[in-house]
C-alpha cells in the first residue's frame, strides 16, 4: 500500500509542477491566472506535506504544515474567486472580496501557527490548542466550509455559462465543461473526506489511510485538468475577460456605438466574414475579431448583441454552416470526407459540426448532401 501511495503522490507532484509551469508560460497576466497560481501552489505544498508524512520526513512536514493544514479554508475560496473573476471584471477585485479570506487568516493566526510552535518546540506554549483538538472536530468544519464554497462556485458557473456565447465561437469540453467537472471532482474529494469524518465521529470507524484517500481524489482532479485544461486554447479560461470585454446589461448602446458609425462597422464585419473568411479559424474568439476590426471587444459585443440581434457564437457558426453547405454541394465533397469538410469550415470536431449543422438546417451534413443530389 505504501508503494502505491508513494507513486500516486509523486505523480501528483509532477502533474502539479507541469500545471504551474504552463501557467507561468501563459502570456496574459490577468487576475484569474494569478489566483490559479496561488491555488496550485497550495495544492503542491499539500501533496508534499503528505509525501513527508508518508516517509516521516520532518524537514518537509514542518514547513508544509502551515499551508496544508489550512488549505481547506482557502482552496475552495480560491476556486470560488477564480470562477467569479472570470465573469466579474472589477477593479480592486481581491480587496472587495477580502472578507472571504478572514476564516483562513483567523485559523492561521490562532491555530496553525500556535500548533506549529508547540510541535517544533515540543512544549505546550499554547495550551488552548489541546482543548480545541479534544473538543472540536476541525476536519468536519473545514470540509463543510469547503463544500459550501464549491457549491457557490458551481452556482456562479451555471449563472454565467449562457454568456460564454458572447466571447467564443467554439465550445469544446476543454474550454468550458472541464471547469464544471473540475469543481465537481473537488466536491467529490471533500464529500468523501466528510463521509469518513462522520464515520469516525458516529461509528468510531477509523481508516488508516483516510487522508491519503482525499489526496488521491485531488490528484485525479489534477489529472483531469492536465488532460483537458492544459490543452485548451484559452489556457485555464484565464483569457475570458479583459477590461472592455464584459458588456453590462445596463450599458446604453448609444454610448458605445454612435449612429453614424453603425453602418461602417457592419460593413467591416461583413467583409471579414465574406471576404477574409475569419470564421474558418477554429478557435476564433471575440477578442480576435475585435482586433481585426480595430475596435474594442465591448463595442463589437454591442454591435452583435444590440444592433445585429445575435451573439458571437451564433454569428460565427452561421457562416461556418453556410460554408459547409456550399462545399457539400460541390465537387469538394468528393475530395474530402464530410468530417474533413467540417474541419475546413472551422468546426473543431465531428460532433460539434453535426450538431450545429443539424440545428441550423434540420439535416445532418450527410442528409443535406443526399437531399441535394435528389433535386
Amino acid at each position: 500500500m505504501e508503494l502505491i501511495i508513494d507513486f500516486i503522490l509523486i505523480v501528483g507532484i509532477v502533474l502539479n509542477t507541469i500545471i504551474l509551469l504552463k501557467l507561468f508560460k501563459t502570456k496574459n497576466n490577468q487576475l484569474p491566472k494569478k489566483i490559479l497560481i496561488v491555488f496550485w501552489f497550495f495544492i503542491l505544498f499539500t501533496i508534499i506535506h503528505f509525501y513527508g508524512l508518508l516517509h516521516d520526513l520532518n524537514y518537509l512536514l514542518i514547513p508544509t504544515f502551515i499551508l496544508e493544514n489550512g488549505s481547506r479554508f482557502l482552496l475552495a475560496v480560491l476556486i470560488y474567486l477564480y470562477i467569479k473573476s472570470l465573469f466579474e471584471n472589477e477593479n480592486n477585485f481581491i480587496t472587495k472580496h477580502s472578507t472571504h479570506f478572514i476564516p483562513f487568516a483567523l485559523y492561521l493566526l490562532f491555530y496553525i501557527i500556535p500548533s506549529s510552535i508547540n510541535y517544533s518546540t515540543h512544549q505546550n506554549i499554547f495550551p488552548y490548542i489541546k482543548i480545541i483538538n479534544a473538543h472540536i472536530n476541525l476536519a468536519l468544519i473545514k470540509d463543510s466550509y469547503g463544500l459550501i464554497y464549491l457549491l457557490m462556485s458551481l452556482n456562479i458557473f451555471y449563472k454565467y455559462e449562457p454568456r460564454l456565447k458572447q466571447f467564443f465561437s467554439t465550445f469544446k469540453e476543454q474550454d468550458f465543461v472541464w471547469v464544471k467537472k473540475f469543481i465537481i471532482l473537488f466536491l467529490v474529494a471533500l464529500s468523501i473526506d466528510l463521509v469518513m469524518t462522520f464515520s469516525e465521529i458516529y461509528f468510531g470507524y477509523n481508516v488508516e489511510w483516510d487522508a491519503y484517500i482525499t489526496v488521491f481524489f485531488v490528484i485525479i482532479a489534477m489529472g483531469y485538468l492536465g488532460y483537458f485544461g492544459l490543452s485548451q486554447t484559452t489556457m485555464f479560461l484565464t483569457e475570458i475577460t479583459s477590461d472592455d470585454t464584459l458588456l453590462s446589461k445596463n450599458d446604453n448602446i448609444q454610448k458605445i456605438i454612435k449612429p453614424e458609425e453603425e453602418k461602417e462597422l457592419k460593413t467591416n464585419l461583413n467583409k471579414l466574414f465574406n471576404e477574409e473568411k475569419v470564421h474558418l479559424k477554429k478557435d476564433l474568439t471575440l477578442n480576435d475579431l475585435s482586433q481585426k476590426m480595430k475596435i474594442s471587444s465591448r463595442k463589437l459585443s454591442a454591435l452583435l448583441n444590440d444592433v445585429l440581434k445575435t451573439n458571437f457564437y451564433d454569428k460565427v457558426n452561421y457562416h461556418r454552416v453556410e460554408e459547409a453547405k456550399n462545399m457539400l454541394v460541390t465537387d469538394k465533397v468528393l475530395q474530402y470526407t464530410i468530417t474533413a469538410i467540417g474541419e475546413l469550415c472551422g468546426f473543431n470536431s465531428k460532433s460539434s459540426f453535426y450538431r450545429i449543422f443539424k440545428n441550423s438546417t434540420g439535416y445532418s451534413p450527410s442528409e443535406y448532401r443526399s437531399s441535394f443530389n435528389k433535386k
